[in-house]
């Protein structure tokens, strides 16, 4: 309402920001945190055993991590923050009012990150007295803890745009980042992102160390680490389903888009091929096959894929539950809005009284203030392409469905506008789904 919006018409807004976030959270949880668990305990396991092999293994893994989290890790995070701006410039101005000082120390975090993750790359090789060496074990302790940290302020910010709880009554930071979700989903990352780790060193290892000995050093290594997480993981995810609104629990298949028992199938053979590998890094790690690495590995990028999709979807109609729809429009305005109308509420709005020579215009910014962030007219996406959705629908049956599409799908925001608005929009999407559907015949002729 305050902003004009971005579209990329043909990959959809929510495409846009998902991509850029599910690479960032691989990163940022798989290897910023997980992996710098794993990196500390194979030197810490180096040092007491006095096996050169395997700490120099542990310094080359450290290597990946300070060239991966400096350089896509850092332009994913900014990415995420651009590309959320633009697209949903008024929930971020929100958050950004909410959560100011914990982004500030969430920054210093993720500086004293970057800092402390040089430091221990490069004191590697001249801290090698022991003296020294549990220096520097101390300093990928402290690393991991920073990192940690980055995750643990995030990780309140993110579950308060699901469950806000009570700083809907009482606008109070504490009631916002102290949420009912919190806990749970803060155990749920911290575990996740140890057996991402596992699951995406383990395939390199596993590829490109050929000595065996010390791929069973590094795999008993990963083997204590999946022992303890992967029930952690599971006893944690339950906390956390049980925890969110039974709403968003109810929309959880839904987001994925398979039916029912497809996602269960899915979801539960990739939990058995999880197990199947923790079971084998701890009883036979000297001889995990590669087609297990591949398999796990491939299901555990499934799996961050899905649940970053269901996270952001469950939350719909919302955008921070309760509070700001999914397009940016405050729950509270919705009787304002439908008494003064949407676009004479809208401060980029061009067209605020409508007639018969602008109101297809009218229509269109109708829509990008209300519709644009989740659909889009043409594109990849059919179930969000208008076009394509609503080939046949003439402007009286647009008129009729707009005002109640949102008891009909929950995801969807009502409508908020008046009469004259409903009906520019209505004549907006009727001249929009005529040109993409001639645009389609004459492709089809040629």
């Amino acid at each position: 309402m305050n902003f004009p919006s971005v579209d990329y018409s043909w990959l959809g807004n929510g495409t846009v920001i998902a991509m850029i976030a599910i690479v960032h959270v691989i990163i940022s949880h798989g290897v910023a945190i997980g992996t710098s668990v794993l990196t500390v305990s194979l030197e810490h396991r180096a040092f007491k055993t006095n096996n050169q092999k395997l700490d120099g293994l542990a310094k080359n893994i450290a290597k990946w991590i300070l060239i991966i989290t400096t350089t896509v890790g850092a332009m994913t995070g900014v990415g995420i923050w651009f590309s959320t701006t633009v697209i949903q410039p008024d929930s971020i101005g929100s958050l950004l009012r909410i959560f100011f000082w914990a982004w500030v120390t969430e920054w210093v975090c993720f500086i004293t990150e970057v800092i402390l993750l040089i430091i221990y790359y490069y004191t590697w090789d001249r801290w090698q007295d022991p003296e020294k060496k549990r220096k520097h074990i101390y300093i990928g302790v402290g690393l991991s803890i920073v990192s940690w940290l980055t995750m643990a302020i995030i990780t309140g910010v993110l579950a308060a745009k699901l469950t806000p709880g009570k700083w809907i009554e009482t606008f109070s930071f504490w009631n916002a980042f102290f949420n009912p979700t919190y806990l749970p989903s803060l155990g749920f990352r911290m575990f996740l992102a140890i057996l991402l780790a596992i699951v995406l060193v383990s395939l390199f290892i596993r590829l490109f160390v050929k000595d065996l000995s010390l791929r069973e050093e590094s795999f008993k290594v990963f083997g204590f680490w999946g022992a303890i997480s992967l029930p952690m993981t599971f006893v944690l995810g339950l906390w956390y389903l049980w925890s969110i609104p039974d709403q968003a629990y109810n929309m959880i298949v839904l987001a994925t888009g398979m039916t029912e028992s497809t996602f269960k199938i899915i979801n539960g053979l990739a939990l058995l091929i999880l197990l199947v590998f923790s079971v084998w890094l701890i009883r036979s790690p000297k001889k995990v096959p590669i087609i297990l690495s591949i398999a796990v590995f491939g299901a555990s990028i499934g799996f961050i894929g899905e649940f970053e999709v269901v996270r952001e979807y469950i939350r719909k109609p919302f955008i921070i539950y309760d509070y700001m729809y999914a397009n940016g429009l405050l729950a509270q305005d919705r009787e304002k809005m439908n008494e003064e109308g949407f676009l004479a509420n809208a401060t980029w709005a061009k067209e605020k009284e409508i007639t018969e020579e602008n109101k297809v215009e009218a229509g269109r910014e109708v829509f990008v203030g209300q519709c644009i962030a989740c659909h889009t007219i043409d594109g990849w996406r059919t179930k969000r392409a208008l076009g394509k959705r609503l080939a046949g629908w003439d402007e009286e049956a647009l008129k009729n469905y707009i005002p109640t599409m949102h008891t009909v799908r929950v995801a969807m925001p009502p409508f908020m506008g008046t009469e004259e608005e409903l009906d520019a929009l209505a004549a907006y999407l009727k001249s929009e789904i005529d040109r993409v559907n001639n645009e389609k015949e004459v492709s089809q002729n040629e």
